[in-house]
């Protein structure tokens, strides 16, 4: 934790080898979760995509639709140049990163040529000569959970824009609580020492 009246960061706090990143909305589901991390820490940073198991074909249609919507930006000089894809770097909801590389190089947490997600961080790293390692997401899956959005549909003043959205995530959310393993932490006291 940085005291309130601090000028440093939370990196900058730490005493680890490693720095993680994980969103409020993240859920530990076995204790083995930091296996598929610590094994594939020989970059600057390990992490997953988004844990998202889509169905083949909806996976392919997005990425027909995505094509064709950068063709046509293409052809009217409104597609931004990214070259990294979808999926080639660590996702910032439950990342671990070396926290030496991160401060000699002086990176920061914060989003870069308006993109986030992990991306700012991950670029940057790539930039100065750093790779970072992906863990497939099936392997991750089983470990940790991630409600994208989820904060939305438990604090009422920040609900998410789209009504269809807000219902998705509040019925992920509830469907979570309702598992036999998040039932059994509400109900362990030992967790409350």
């Amino acid at each position: 934790r940085v005291p309130a009246n601090s000028t440093r960061s939370g990196i900058q706090e730490a005493t680890g080898d490693y720095f993680i990143t994980m969103h409020s909305d993240v859920f530990i589901r076995r204790d083995d979760w930091l296996d598929p991390y610590l094994e594939r820490m020989d970059a600057a940073g390990v992490g997953a995509w988004k844990l998202e198991l889509e169905n083949p074909l909806y996976a392919l249609q997005k990425v027909v639709i995505n094509n064709t919507v950068s063709a046509i930006k293409n052809l009217f000089g409104k597609k931004k140049h990214i070259s990294w894809r979808r999926g080639h770097y660590p996702r910032d909801y439950c990342a671990m990163y070396r926290r030496d590389v991160i401060l000699e190089c002086n990176l920061l947490f914060r989003p870069a040529e308006g993109e986030g997600g992990g991306y700012a961080i991950a670029k940057r790293l790539s930039d100065i000569g750093y790779r970072t390692s992906m863990i497939p997401i099936s392997e991750l899956d089983q470990k940790i959970v991630h409600i994208a959005h989820g904060t939305a549909a438990v604090v009422a003043e920040k609900p998410l824009h789209h009504k269809r959205a807000q219902t998705k995530v509040e019925r992920r959310v509830q469907g979570l609580f309702s598992q036999d393993w998040v039932r059994a932490l509400q109900t362990d006291s030992s967790l409350d020492d």
